[in-house]
């Protein structure tokens, strides 16, 4: 007497759901993929980047009049008064300054404070009401534009920054 085996139908098998799977989770990834890239594109910190570009040899003139004042400038933020100090040394001390909190990639999340001098010995002040954190660059400059100290620093690490000219 011989035994057949009894093959189940193929749609009982786990191999053919397997490879059906494949396939299948590929499709239904890429759609979602799409769906995600669509409905939130990358923003660009800087929409003319050409022009901006362009004018790179006008921003570097900037930081070397800031480096022929001999400018730098340390600051600290206190986040419970939502108050920033900066403390800048130089031959120039303009009434107001302009600070510039520029996040890394989402150009909404740039914050600027108007900084007003408190004293001749180079103390400015300054309010904000949306709280930096993370990774920012920093720019400072006064209200004309004339010159640019930058620097960089990472908020709820760092206490303090440095901010000098580039050259």
């Amino acid at each position: 007497m011989t035994t057949e085996e009894i093959i189940p139908p193929w749609y009982k098998q786990f191999w053919p759901w397997f490879l059906i799977a494949i396939p299948v989770i590929t499709v239904i990834s890429g759609i979602s993929m799409v769906l995600i890239a669509s409905h939130k594109p990358d923003g660009m910190v800087v929409d003319d980047y050409y022009k901006t570009g362009l004018a790179i040899n006008r921003t570097l003139k900037r930081d070397e009049v800031a480096s022929k004042l001999n400018l730098s400038a340390k600051g600290n933020m206190d986040i419970t008064a939502q108050s920033v100090q900066v403390f800048l040394t130089g031959q120039q001390q303009p009434l107001r300054l302009k600070l510039i909190l520029t996040h890394p990639t989402a150009s909404q999340q740039d914050i600027i404070i108007a900084l007003q001098r408190q004293n001749k010995q180079g103390m400015y002040s300054g309010f904000f009401s949306q709280q930096p954190a993370g990774k920012r660059y920093l720019l400072l400059e006064p209200l004309d534009k004339s010159w640019r100290l930058t620097g960089s620093t990472y908020f709820g690490k760092d206490k303090d920054w440095q901010l000098k000219p580039i050259l």
